[in-house]
């Protein structure tokens, strides 16, 4: 008996002393999760400081900082990106995508609940705040097959959560309320919030600001909401009116109310629950005077429990890069974890100066490429008429075989320079020269060394340092000035087309040279290695992954090898030519599809789409793509003269070389090896423009290659 006393009473000690699971489970349910965003329109990296702003500077190192690619389907306004944010996609909104509204809200003498009802048929409630533009919003995008805006807020009321709005950024007679662009469902509609006139008040030194104390007072009437947005409009005013002041007295004025917005978030933040509570600040645009400067990347901060370091997402795999189509989905991860997160954080020091080091270097790559590439390209025009002049007067042989390696070197030296921290244009273009004309000399010099060309020693470095890169992530053609912007948003890490073009261009070229040279079976085989090697590269999802680059390379170099193996080209082998590229297509998606769906590249995503819409939505999904693509190239060639100009050569090189005139035919006859790779550098043109969202540039690019070949070795 007292054995079992003991046992008892040991028993119920235990069950003390442990914790209560219920209890526990209980406990955590009653923390109740949020997301509270606060927008702070035009606020940029820089005023982001420990002085200033000690509040967002707190966050900032609490929590997770990085800077935000405020990308829309049309211009970056508060009327765009908003928009873009709430459907996930690129999208835009409309000229009057601002101007919402409570539904009890007077405008024009009448209810805004009525206008919308009568706009759209759908009835508001009193307490709902209304998007008035609604149906022209879902008109601009639905025109241009772009996203939804409204899919935040549809998904948020699917899951049974509640959104309210605070804020805005009027002024007199001219509202702006874009805050509910963000949180509105597919109908146009916020649940609950107080955007109107109650939350502003005169300005001693301006016609009216935001009221925080009023603000203040709406978030604590609508805690028990679980998405608020609160809108900082004080920003976004003074830069309407900034001309108005003297550069002097704007920076005082934007101080002082940096300094408001800081202390309303300072008084905010007790008020909150950190263990269910994660905190957003984004700015959808930036400042007038930064935009001036290229810098249209603006602060984004994650203030979150278990989210610390620099934020980057997984659609740009870019250090402190976060594309404006991610925040949704992060968003609704925090309520449902089985919705990928589309950000992460990683450990870093110093992070506010490396993104800031990031934003100088994409600043200066948005305002510089086009002229620095004009130049450059002006230049290699320059040089491969001197050459022409040279060679067709046969004078000064040596000089021009040199300025032929010169202009062959500046894709290479162009793509070197991408590891130079250099933020001035003209010292850029100097430097840049300068590394074209060591490269030069040092083809001449090394290649009576090795006993080769000058040029197949260069084109070897090009596509050596090429591969080295995409293998190792070297960062040269991230950064390179010829290769592509972040800022488009249209690509942010493989092989872009300008250096596809630079690689295929210099594969077929360095072969040619090769193999006229001295053609065996031995140096055929490894042609094909290379050409192989270059393909892989090219279409590996860990590497180029350029799915355009791929059907390019595939279908250009496998043209050109079966000329160089002197086959006759049939019908029988364009078809075993497709059918070796839908295999590559195939492998290559294959590949993608194993990586977790938030890295997959674009073309596991359109697998994706298309496998999920079954057959009928699947052939719709393949449409979209090529009308997407067919529309990119359009505008492209449409951007300038030059790209009909570039169009029009390209046809009449087709014409010369595949219905060849006498002086073509002389190359025919007496350089077969360099012919076929004048046909093969043509075809590839072709299916580059045919098969890549921006195949001009690529064509342009592979033109180079095709003028190189034949200045080389232009009859006499």
């Amino acid at each position: 008996m007292g054995k079992k006393l003991l046992a008892i009473l040991g028993l119920l000690f235990l069950l003390l002393a442990c914790p209560d699971p219920i209890l526990a489970q209980t406990d955590e349910e009653k923390v109740h999760q949020r997301v509270i965003i606060y927008m702070i329109d035009k606020l940029n990296l820089s005023d982001i400081d420990p002085d200033i702003t000690p509040q967002l500077w707190s966050m900032q190192n609490e929590g997770g900082l990085g800077l935000l690619n405020t990308l829309s389907a049309g211009e970056r306004t508060s009327k765009n990106v908003p928009c873009t944010i709430s459907a996930g996609k690129l999208a835009v909104g409309s000229s009057d995508a601002d101007l919402n509204f409570k539904a009890t809200e007077i405008v024009n003498f009448e209810k805004a609940g009525d206008i919308f009802f009568r706009n759209t048929g759908f009835l508001p409630a009193d307490h709902n705040v209304v998007v008035s533009s609604i149906e022209v919003i879902k008109k601009n995008n639905e025109k241009r097959e772009l996203g939804q805006p409204g899919k935040l807020g549809d998904e948020l009321h699917a899951m049974g959560l509640k959104t309210a709005v605070i804020g805005n950024a009027d002024l007199p007679g001219d509202f702006s309320r874009s805050g509910a662009l963000i949180l509105m469902d597919s109908n146009g509609i916020v649940d609950n919030g107080l955007v109107g006139r109650e939350m502003i008040r005169k300005s001693q030194n301006f016609p009216q600001s935001s009221d925080y104390n009023k603000i203040l007072e709406a978030f604590r009437q609508f805690q028990a909401y679980d998405v608020i947005l609160i809108q900082f409009g004080d920003l976004a005013r003074l830069d309407r009116v900034g001309n108005m002041y003297s550069s002097q007295q704007l920076q005082v004025e934007r101080k002082n109310r940096l300094i408001q917005i800081d202390a309303c978030i300072g008084k905010l933040q007790p008020e909150l629950d950190h263990r269910g509570d994660a905190v957003y600040v984004i700015s959808p645009t930036p400042s007038h005077d930064a935009a001036l400067q290229g810098e249209f990347l603006t602060p984004f901060i994650i203030d979150q429990s278990g989210v610390k370091g620099v934020l980057t997402s997984y659609s740009t795999r870019r250090e402190g890069i976060v594309s404006s189509i991610s925040l949704k989905n992060s968003i609704l991860h925090y309520f449902n974890p089985a919705i990928l997160d589309t950000i992460y954080a990683s450990p870093a020091n110093s992070i506010i100066d490396k993104l800031k080091y990031i934003n100088q270097r994409v600043a200066f790559e948005y305002l510089n490429q086009a002229w620095l590439v004009t130049t450059h390209a002006a230049l290699i025009f320059l040089l491969l008429f001197l050459v022409l002049a040279a060679r067709l007067k046969h004078i000064y042989p040596k000089t021009a075989e040199f300025l032929l390696l010169y202009a062959a070197a500046i894709p290479l030296s162009l793509l070197l320079m991408g590891n130079f921290d250099v933020f001035d244009r003209w010292l850029f273009l100097l430097i840049s020269l300068g590394l074209s004309l060591v490269l030069s000399l040092f083809g001449l010099l090394a290649s009576r060394v090795i006993k080769t060309s000058p040029l197949s020693l260069l084109l070897f470095l090009t596509i050596s340092t090429i591969a080295l890169d995409l293998v190792f992530d070297l960062g040269m053609l991230k950064h390179s000035i010829l290769s592509y912007r972040i800022m488009s948003g249209l690509r942010y890490y493989g092989l872009g087309n300008e250096y596809m073009g630079v690689l295929i261009g210099s594969t077929i070229a360095l072969s040619a040279l090769v193999l006229q040279k001295t053609y065996s079976q031995h140096r055929l085989f490894m042609v094909a290695l290379l050409f192989s090697l270059v393909v892989f590269l090219i279409s590996y999802p860990l590497f180029g992954i350029n799915v355009g680059g791929g059907i390019t390379a595939c279908i250009g170099l496998g043209y050109t090898y079966m000329r160089y193996s002197q086959h006759k080209i049939n019908l029988t082998k364009v078809l075993w030519l497709v059918v070796g590229t839908m295999v590559l297509l195939a492998v290559m998606a294959a590949i993608d599809l194993q990586q977790p769906l938030q890295i997959q590249s674009h073309l596991g995503r359109n697998v994706n789409l298309i496998r999920d819409g079954g057959f009928d939505g699947g052939f719709s999904e393949i449409l979209k793509i090529i009308s997407r693509k067919a529309k990119m190239e359009l505008r492209l060639i449409n951007y300038s003269i030059l790209g009909w100009v570039l169009l029009a050569l390209v046809l009449l090189f087709s014409y010369f070389v595949f219905r060849p005139a006498s002086i073509i035919k002389r190359v025919k006859e007496q350089l077969p090896v360099i012919y076929s790779s004048l046909q093969g550098i043509i075809v590839t043109i072709i299916i580059a423009i045919l098969f890549n969202d921006s195949g001009i540039t690529a064509a342009a690019v592979l033109s180079l290659y095709f003028i190189l070949l034949y200045l080389k070795y232009l009859p006499r």
